[in-house]
């Protein structure tokens, strides 16, 4: 038994799904600096305020550190002080990537 179906999908929908994944991608990053910012090192604060995520070519970038803050990469690989907070920002990937992925591309279309 063979069968036929047709699928009429309306003009842009290439468009809408990109801006869906993107979407996804955006709530999903920023929920990962939310989760760096907790595990982050705490003594002025400033390291805390410092996080922001950045749209690069097909996705985001969450980046720590400034002007103000150039040792922020440093605390990521080295701290003596608060040896408990090292690898902040991977440790706070790592949380968001245990959960469940799927919400954040969930009826987004």
């Amino acid at each position: 038994m063979s069968m036929k179906v047709k699928i009429n999908m309306k003009k842009g929908w290439e468009t809408d799904l990109a801006k869906a994944v993107q979407n996804g991608l955006l709530e999903m990053a920023n929920d990962i600096r939310t989760r760096a910012v907790i595990l982050a090192p705490v003594e002025t604060g400033a390291l805390k305020n410092s996080g922001v995520v950045e749209p690069v070519a097909n996705g985001y970038r969450i980046r720590f550190g400034s002007e103000r803050v150039p040792y922020a990469r440093r605390r990521h690989f080295e701290n003596k002080k608060n040896p408990q907070t090292l690898g902040y920002l991977a440790r706070g990937a790592d949380s968001v990537a245990r959960g469940n992925i799927s919400k954040y591309f969930r009826n987004k279309v």
